[in-house]
């Protein structure tokens, strides 16, 4: 019997699609897109080609759109690339973010920074006024995330970008999570700085975007991470992946025709997970599944239930206890312990994440499968 994959806030699988472009790629576009002879102005002239549709995508300028190796490296370009070293500068973010995010800024107070944490609610959403009260005059950046990759809450952007923007502070944002299910456009939100991986939008892994806008990069350019021949505008040195970014291209095209369309299927088959499960097994709700949410994913809890042992027992089922980025540390998940909840809560949470492969009959049988193993008195904590 097949595995059922339901972890597609880790990563998605590779669609169809994008396989067969980043083939294309590598039998017809495998010349450097920097050099100046015929093959390499035809891979050129394909990266341009996705960086426009990626910047139709996010409601961005050609000119403001780079390729990068993934979110974790964009996320690091936009946070260090604008609080620059030297004077010691404030950074304001939120209790909940990705990793990459977090240990951005844990290496930016080390090096004589200032850093804010905010709280968040018991739904896992930051308020923009505390937000707002935190802004001070020596504020670099406000880093908030599109939605959470643990608990589904989706973040209020454009409302704390509205204050950002009045105050004169640049916003980065991390929609990794979000851009697969959710409508992004860089301009309705009041960002500055946006970043996305493509494997969470079933594009290969190893390539990602920054969104920096010209407002920014006119007023006060990034420093780069990486010094070399110049790629990228300067930006992002180093030979671009040009098979990733074919392939990305690929992804963002399947995602613009039906992402509407699919985000309602998805939260059907939730819901039908969630029912069929109610019915086998008590479980506790630790995110939410209504507006303000992502779509496809639910975060619960077994009650006396170690959820590491329950995974390590499940046949056939690929689901997770958290940010599989994280997933090596066995420690408590730091965005479950920010919405307030318990140590035992924590151990037998779950979290499950539906795709565009996933079929009816797939969220019945990995409810079943759950609950079988959930039920057992040897899988209790």
């Amino acid at each position: 019997m097949s595995t059922i994959y339901l972890d597609h806030q880790a990563t998605t699988p590779t669609d169809p699609a994008v396989v067969e472009a980043m083939q294309f790629a590598a039998t017809h576009c495998y010349a450097n897109p920097s050099s100046p002879h015929a093959a390499g102005i035809r891979a050129f002239r394909e990266v341009e080609r996705v960086r426009g549709a990626v910047a139709r995508l996010v409601g961005a300028g050609r000119s403001e759109i780079y390729f990068t190796s993934g979110a974790t490296e964009g996320n690091n370009l936009a946070i260090k690339g604008v609080v620059r070293s030297g004077t010691a500068r404030h950074v304001v973010t939120t209790a909940v973010e990705h990793k990459s995010v977090l240990d951005t800024c844990r290496s930016l107070r080390e090096a004589g920074h200032e850093v804010t944490v905010l709280p968040v609610d018991e739904e896992g959403r930051v308020d923009p006024g505390q937000v707002a009260a935190a802004l001070r005059p020596d504020t670099a950046l406000v880093s908030v995330m599109l939605a959470n990759n643990e608990v589904a809450t989706v973040q209020p952007v454009a409302e704390i970008g509205a204050l950002t923007r009045a105050a004169g502070v640049p916003l980065h944002c991390d929609a990794t999570q979000g851009v697969g299910s959710l409508p992004v456009d860089v301009r309705t939100l009041g960002v500055d700085l946006l970043t996305f991986s493509g494997h969470k939008i079933y594009g290969p892994k190893g390539v990602g975007v920054l969104y920096v806008s010209n407002r920014l990069s006119d007023r006060a350019p990034l420093v780069p991470l990486l010094h070399g021949g110049g790629q990228e505008r300067g930006l992002r040195a180093g030979t671009l992946n040009t098979a990733a970014v074919i392939g990305l291209g690929a992804a963002v095209g399947v995602l613009a025709a039906g992402r509407e369309e699919e985000a309602v299927r998805l939260a059907g088959l939730r819901a039908l997970f969630l029912s069929e499960l109610a019915e086998l097994v008590p479980y506790a709700l630790n995110s939410g599944t209504g507006p303000g949410f992502l779509p496809h994913a639910v975060n619960l809890s077994f009650p006396d239930v170690d959820a590491q042992q329950l995974l390590l027992e499940v046949a056939d089922l690929a689901v997770s206890t958290g940010s599989a980025c994280n997933s090596s540390a066995q420690e408590p998940s730091h965005v479950l312990r920010a919405i307030g909840l318990s140590p035992e809560r924590i151990r037998g949470s779950v979290r499950i994440s539906f795709g565009r492969f996933t079929t009816e009959a797939d969220a019945v049988r990995a409810a079943h499968a759950l609950a079988a193993v959930a039920r057992q008195p040897s899988r209790t904590a």
